[in-house]
């Protein structure tokens, strides 16, 4: 089978030092904001009221148009003898939090890049907003948008029998001044690579599992290694069982795909740089094993393989933008599947540390998986910090919804750290108490070391799962990401559409690149 990562017809966002109204498009963006409106202070209405529509914001009053959040007018015009679409789009009053706003605004952008593609306008001109009103500079307002402008365009249509004619492509021009072309380049290359690769882990994380198995995602990976230069391995269960894997044979164990265990390792040409290990939970189905799912819950269990897909897509970024730390990352990735070789409630396996678990339930077995990654990260790799990131427990998604993910470590400023840019990236996490030992009576087996389901006495089974990972961290400064409520099917977010989100790429990436910074 061919390799997997496709491209059809998409977007293109290029920079523009022309005056707005010189670009010659098919469209005009308008990001306007309520002060604008009320005080009529929108330089490019003059034009338009002389040259176009006599009377423009009588026009906008009379449809209430006055630039509140959502909002989003289009007029057709004729321009030099060809039709013109503006579009205006709201942005609200800008007063709230800088994270929210910055939110905002790519939630108003998208909800341009969809109607360009709604009314099949090819070409279109956006002018830059000011940037100080989000509390970012100019470049990384660039770099937000370019990677907004691709996520809002992604479409899952691969198996669409019309899709040549769903599919659209265009030319999105962002107005910059001259003074910091060079730095908005860098940042429209480093958005392009970034919202392009997000895409890549959301087309994988769409596929159904009769495509998607661990074997194609793991040629993908082994694609990317080949292509970015990074030092790859990939190894199945003959490696595993060398090396004792216990839980990754376990979950591996009922399926007739075979696992497949995916290194990735990018080494930065600075000496002495610390290493970061990136470490994905990738269940390319899970039917919960002998534990067997309800029909309804196995709908989108495709999905669970969410985090793998999010720490190989960042690994093609980072190839490319090279960072001055060292970079690893780990992808466990099987099947989790019920049959006469599967794993049963009340087995009892060993890890690669030694450590033994009893097996309560079948449908836990992502922390397997990850314990055994986990280990590996640590042992051959020794980084400093260590992330992982999980569709991990359903009942992440109760405690938080779907707009932010858990974290959960002991590491106060490494939380802070991810917290503040998830709140730059739109990637939000939100903590959860891994401090407090008293979660660890909830794993405790009467037979083993572990039970690989806490007890439902202590609830809290985001927590206790996290409790249970700990056991294979031994060094590293470490938090897991635990990404089931928002991985797939975010609802009222425009830019994330329907299907897979590419969820955890932005943090981890922004992470790796500003670590010195940071930590």
């Amino acid at each position: 089978m061919k390799f997997i990562i496709e491209r059809f017809k998409m977007i293109s966002v290029e920079l523009t030092q022309k005056n707005f109204w010189e670009n010659d498009v098919e469209g005009y963006i308008f990001l306007t904001t309520e002060e604008m409106m009320s005080a009529s202070d929108l330089a490019s209405l003059d034009k338009i009221d002389k040259e176009y529509y006599p009377k423009i914001k009588d026009i906008l009053k009379k449809h209430k148009f006055n630039g509140k959040t959502g909002q989003l007018f289009v007029l057709t015009a004729n321009k030099n003898g060809k039709f013109a679409q503006f579009i205006f789009v709201g942005l609200g009053k800008l007063k709230s939090s800088w994270h929210r706003e910055l939110e905002l605004l790519r939630r108003a952008f998208a909800s341009a890049i969809l109607k360009l593609k709604n009314l099949e306008i090819h070409s279109a001109v956006v002018a830059l907003p000011d940037s100080t009103a989000f509390s970012v500079d100019s470049s990384e307002l660039v770099k937000q948008l370019t990677i907004n402008a691709y996520m809002a365009d992604y479409e899952f249509i691969k198996f669409k029998s019309d899709k040549k004619e769903k599919e659209w492509s265009g030319t999105l021009f962002i107005e910059t001044d001259q003074s910091s072309h060079s730095m908005h380049l860098l940042a429209l290359q480093q958005g392009t690579i970034i919202g392009r690769a997000i895409n890549d882990a959301r087309h994988w994380a769409d596929l159904p599992a009769n495509i998607l198995t661990p074997l194609e995602l793991a040629k993908n990976a082994k694609k990317i290694a080949d292509e970015f230069a990074l030092e790859g391995k990939i190894f199945g269960e003959d490696k595993a069982r060398e090396l004792g894997m216990g839980g990754f044979l376990c979950v591996d164990a009922g399926s007739d795909q075979p696992g497949q265990f995916v290194v990735l390792e990018y080494k930065t040409d600075k000496k002495d740089a610390p290493t970061i290990a990136l470490v994905g939970k990738g269940v390319c189905f899970d039917t919960g094993g002998v534990s067997l799912k309800p029909s309804d819950s196995m709908h989108g269990m495709k999905f669970d393989m969410s985090g793998a897909a999010a720490v190989i897509a960042s690994m093609k970024i980072i190839a490319q933008l090279k960072p001055d730390v060292n970079v690893v990352a780990v992808a466990p990735l099987v099947e989790n599947m019920p049959s006469g070789k599967a794993a049963r409630q009340d087995d009892i396996i060993t890890f690669m540390n030694g450590k033994t678990a009893e097996i309560r339930s079948t449908d836990a077995e992502g922390r397997l998986i990850l314990a055994d990654a986990l280990h590996y990260a640590e042992k051959f790799y020794k980084p400093e910090v260590m992330i992982d990131i999980a569709t991990l427990t359903g009942a992440c998604a109760y405690a938080l919804g779907h707009f932010y993910s858990a974290i959960m470590t002991r590491d106060k400023a490494l939380s802070d750290s991810l917290q503040n840019l998830g709140l730059l990236t739109g990637d939000m996490v939100w903590p959860l108490p891994l401090e407090n030992d008293d979660f660890k009576d909830a794993i405790k087996s009467d037979v083993a070391d572990l039970s690989n389901t806490g007890s439902r006495a202590y609830l809290a089974g985001t927590v206790t799962a996290s409790c249970f990972l700990e056991n294979f961290v031994e060094k590293a400064r470490w938090a897991h990401l635990d990404i089931a409520g928002t991985a797939d099917e975010v609802p009222g977010i425009n830019y994330l559409g329907k299907g897979a989100t590419g969820v955890g790429v932005r943090l981890l990436v922004e992470f790796v690149m500003n670590y010195k910074k940071t930590k």
